[in-house]
């Protein structure tokens, strides 16, 4: 009786702090699938133990507690097992089909699917109460909620291995002790003897659950991994941001600091034009002197959009139209490159015209630079998955693999020297941004460059 009284005991004391481990950890900023559905297990946690200690009042007063305890019981069981059941349900739909499948299972089987399970507990606890034993509760719902919380974890383990291999093991472990205890929990009853070993099921039910506790416990580790990531992410994002402002500043400074001279320059450029008449060679020399000044003034325009960026409210817009402006304005300069529109049918997007038009020019900029004379390009527009999608690909020589992470960095060019200032990506990014788009870039030395732009509805944007 002592043996039985110190094993229940700490049999649902090894549920009970389970489920309280899960609650008493922070994961509501996490973004791991799980974490959403982690509170069904800490239910079954408590609510198991609590089950437990319950059996262990009927087997010290058997003549003392009555028919509606013994019902009472039964019920607090089968729904311990339902929050498992439906743990390892909504566990198994994450690993296989996503967070949205999960959204959409929730939707279609919460009505149907609770109903059904919980019609089934009480006709199996009904009937067990009338048999005096347990075996259709164990059968219909300890098994396959105890299965297929066990098959889940094992399954979700690879999704968090990126996180951390350690927690990866321990939920594959928690999970086989899972499988176990399903086995254990939800065939055999509890007071049956083991030939083989000679001891009663109850006792490797026992260590089944202290060790579905332990791994689990060390599984969640996960989530601490996953703060001190998103800390050092943040942390770089601040210090990141910072240099940011630190070349704003600077930008700003320097594009003062040269349009002044500029205008000077420009001003006397035109007077000199009107004092040395028509001499052909001074012509020429003037010109590259316009040209010249024509560069510094577009840097320095750069510079300062780069560093003081406005906001402007956004209007439904024809992203279409701007790409055909922008167009437009390549074509009326020199060049060789040989640009195809094949603009779909799309709605309207949320933006502001000239900004996008600017964006647009700048990418067609680079491919022109990087096709050379033989260059095709080409920009594609179509809807996909409910956004709408612009798409620039060029057989220009591409850009290395190493460097594909750094082209939206400021001042970063892949271009020659006095080619390139390294702000136009730069700006791009920071006008996608400012439209709640993406803009995100594929390439391969010598086989071309794809850009490609993601926009919301005009009806879904900010």
């Amino acid at each position: 009786m002592v043996f039985n009284f110190i094993l229940y005991l700490l049999y649902g004391l090894t549920f009970f702090t389970l489920g309280v481990a899960i609650l008493s950890r922070d994961i509501r900023l996490s973004e791991l699938a799980i974490a959403k559905i982690l509170w069904l297990l800490a239910a079954f946690g408590i609510v198991h133990g609590f089950h437990e200690w319950l059996e262990l009042l009927e087997k010290l007063f058997p003549t003392v507690i009555g028919p509606a305890f013994s019902l009472f019981r039964l019920v607090v069981v089968s729904l311990s097992f339902l929050f498992l059941f439906y743990f390892g349900l909504f566990l198994n739909i994450i690993t296989l089909r996503g967070e949205q499948g999960l959204e959409t299972t929730r939707r279609r089987t919460k009505v149907v699917v609770g109903a059904t399970a919980l019609i089934m507990i009480l006709i199996a606890a009904y009937l067990d109460f009338r048999h005096g034993n347990d075996i259709l509760t164990r059968i219909l719902v300890a098994l396959p909620g105890g299965m297929l919380a066990g098959v889940g974890l094992i399954l979700y383990a690879r999704t968090v291995r990126l996180f951390s291999a350690n927690a990866a093991t321990n939920f594959i472990l928690a999970g086989y002790c899972m499988v176990c205890y399903a086995i254990l929990a939800g065939i055999f009853p509890s007071d049956t003897l083991l030939p083989l070993l000679g001891v009663k099921v109850i006792l490797l039910r026992g260590m089944s659950a202290f060790c579905i506790m332990l791994f689990t416990i060390r599984a969640l580790s996960v989530f601490s991994v996953e703060q001190r990531e998103l800390i050092n992410d943040q942390l770089q994002r601040f210090s990141h941001s910072e240099k940011l402002t630190s070349m704003g500043i600077l930008a700003t400074g320097i594009a003062h600091e040269i349009n002044n001279p500029l205008t000077n320059i420009s001003l006397n450029v035109e007077m000199l034009k009107d004092l040395v008449g028509t001499d052909a060679r001074v012509e020429k020399k003037i010109a590259a002197i316009e040209r010249n000044i024509e560069r510094a003034s577009r840097i320095a325009r750069e510079l300062l959009h780069f560093s003081r960026e406005k906001e402007t409210a956004l209007l439904p817009t024809d992203l279409n139209r701007a790409i055909t402006g922008a167009g437009n304005l390549i074509n009326a300069r020199s060049h060789t490159a040989t640009i195809s529109l094949n603009l779909g049918d799309i709605p309207a997007i949320m933006g502001i015209p000239w900004k996008l038009e600017e964006v647009f020019v700048n990418l067609l900029m680079n491919s022109i630079d990087a096709c050379g004379a033989a260059g095709q390009i080409n920009i594609d527009t179509f809807c996909q998955g409910g956004q709408v999608v612009a798409r620039i690909s060029d057989n220009g020589c591409g850009i290395r693999e190493e460097d594909q992470g750094k082209v939206f960095d400021p001042f970063f060019t892949t271009k020659e020297i006095g080619k390139g200032t390294g702000l136009g990506l730069s700006v791009c990014h920071n006008i996608i941004n400012q439209h709640g788009a993406t803009i995100s870039l594929t390439s391969s030395v010598l086989a071309g460059t794809v850009v490609t732009l993601i926009f919301p509805k005009a009806s879904d944007g900010p």
